[in-house]
């Protein structure tokens, strides 16, 4: 019996040693590689998992390969262990591995700076944002009229304050925001005083807050979206640990995201026959539904067509969440006047374009061009 037990305990060893060097070995892989060869053994993935879940399930299926097909010799490719090397070289090895965690030791302490760096300007940002804000709302009509005194020029209207519109006009400027508009959120959009992104402070996620007047829709004056996003500030693919929106606590028949509709349903069995009218809630299309993230899914249960779904929903949503933190947020007036989007077209229109003859590599580097 004892030695039967310290076998036991030499193989239970053995399996978290194999568990545990293969973890090492997927943590220097990227999301997008541990994705691929997680699907190639049936089991499907989304890009916006934290990290540490792919790690997880690319090491138990290493572990295991028997049961997934990872034993044969075309599957091994791609997923060998490391290669045993004579002892001089292995030497040079050790030292290439201590310079490489000298490296990720820099690459630590330079996200760290880059996060204070972050937060510095984003706090020197926060008094011209909050003039921002009272410019919008009129609080300087009066300081700029008088800047502005013996000009010649139009007057508007007397009853405008400030710039009636300026957030629902930069929205609708911005191509993948506005396509979430319908006709009833324009109104209640007029009521948006102000945009505020706020980036946490390890660096690690951001929180948008959209700031409302009182108005006949909802009762909430201020809506929040936060994402938890531990690579925000790295070039990698994001890594979406965890998304929160908020409840809109909508007035009586103010809903835009929902519709009551009432629809007659024909009994069956021994109600056969018979009919009755059943209230039910139908989506309507609206930019509100933002506020409501899609769940984050669940590696156990996914197949490859929720796998899709939720990347897609989840990828439109990350890039709606990005247009208004890069874009929208600090260059909001651009957006305003449509400068912006008329920059960006331009942008693509010369990127698209090139003389008769000439093609993308000829002649001067157009990232080299001196004015």
């Amino acid at each position: 019996m004892a030695e039967t037990n310290s076998e036991n305990a030499d193989t239970d060893a053995s399996y978290e040693e194999k568990l545990n060097a293969q973890k090492e070995i997927a943590k220097g892989m990227k999301i997008s590689e541990l994705k691929l060869k997680l699907q190639a053994v049936g089991i499907f993935t989304t890009s916006f998992v934290e990290k540490s879940e792919f790690v997880n399930a690319y090491a138990e299926a290493m572990v295991n390969a028997p049961g997934t097909g990872l034993d044969s010799e075309d599957d091994q490719e791609g997923f060998s262990e490391e290669v045993e090397f004579p002892p001089t070289i292995m030497h040079r090895v050790e030292r290439l591995k201590k310079l490489n965690n000298d490296r990720e030791e820099q690459r630590k302490q330079y996200l760290k700076e880059r996060a204070e760096l972050e937060a510095k300007y984003h706090k020197l940002a926060e008094p011209l944002y909050e003039e921002r804000k009272q410019v919008v709302l009129g609080q300087k009509d009066e300081e700029i009229a008088k800047e502005h005194e013996g000009e010649s020029a139009e007057k508007g209207d007397p009853d405008d304050v400030g710039i009636p519109q300026f957030w629902l006009s930069a929205i609708g400027h911005m191509g993948p925001v506005a396509e979430l508009l319908s006709e009833p959120d324009l109104e209640c959009l007029e009521h948006l005083q102000d945009i505020q992104c706020v980036d946490h402070e390890n660096g690690g996620g951001f929180t948008l807050s959209f700031h409302f007047a009182p108005n006949d829709y909802f009762e909430n004056t201020i809506l929040t979206k936060s994402y938890v996003v531990p690579n925000l500030l790295l070039a990698d693919e994001p890594i979406l640990k965890d998304v929160q929106g908020c409840e809109i606590t909508w007035k009586e028949g103010k809903c835009l995201t929902f519709k009551e509709v009432i629809r007659q349903q024909r009994g069956k069995g021994k109600n056969a026959g018979q009919v009755r009218a059943v209230k039910k809630q139908e989506k309507q299309e609206s930019f509100f539904h933002f506020f409501t993230p899609p769940k984050m899914p669940s590696l156990s249960t996914m197949n490859e067509q929720d796998a899709e779904r939720l990347e897609h929903a989840f990828d439109e949503d990350y890039d709606i969440a990005q247009a208004f933190r890069s874009h929208i947020v600090p260059k909001a007036v651009l957006w305003f006047t449509g400068q912006a989007m008329e920059n960006e077209m331009e942008a693509a229109m010369a990127g698209m374009n090139f003389p008769t003859g000439s093609a993308p590599g000829d002649g001067e580097n157009p990232e080299c061009q001196q004015s």
